[in-house]
């Protein structure tokens, strides 16, 4: 990179419209190449590079843009034989009931709707146990408050479907 840098911008003046130009395309080159590696590498490397596109104040913005655009809104998602296979060996077996396809994805993690042995949707569950502790949290110190309408009402909700 940083050859392909030097030999990008080799014999244009620092600071004219041709280095700026160039300068300009090389970042965008370079951030789509560090992007690619990121989706291509998975996981944390995905994480670092939503992290860069948070890096405004640092950060060329041609790559702020391109990890803005793509690492926010392109994570890859496992396949249902992946998923499966981190219930086995987390869990020792797979006998919840799982959707195939994910409600969401994230860079290190990804969504199914399940449902627990008795038949029960697992989120339900879920929801409850993070209330519980939210509850908890905010009773013990009240300074710490995430029971904020917008959200209690998403979870009500969740609960009822």
């Amino acid at each position: 990179m940083a050859f392909d840098y030097q030999y990008s911008l080799w014999g244009l003046k620092e600071g004219s419209v041709e280095w700026l130009r160039a300068k300009h395309e090389v970042h965008n080159q370079f951030a789509y190449r560090l992007q690619e590696l990121c989706f291509h590498s998975g996981g944390i490397y995905i994480k670092l590079g939503q992290h860069i596109g948070q890096l405004e104040y640092i950060v060329p913005q041609e790559y702020v843009q391109t990890m803005r655009a793509s690492m926010l809104k392109r994570c890859p998602v496992s396949s249902c034989d992946q998923v499966r296979s981190v219930f086995v060996k987390e869990l020792g077996a797979t006998r919840e009931k799982f959707d195939p396809i994910p409600l969401a994805s994230a860079s290190l993690a990804q969504v199914h709707a399940a449902k627990t042995h008795d038949g029960e949707k697992s989120l339900c569950k879920d929801i409850a146990t993070v209330g519980l502790v939210v509850n908890f949290l905010h009773w013990f110190f009240p300074a710490f408050d995430y029971r904020k309408q917008n959200c209690r009402s998403r979870y009500q909700f969740a609960l009822v479907s």
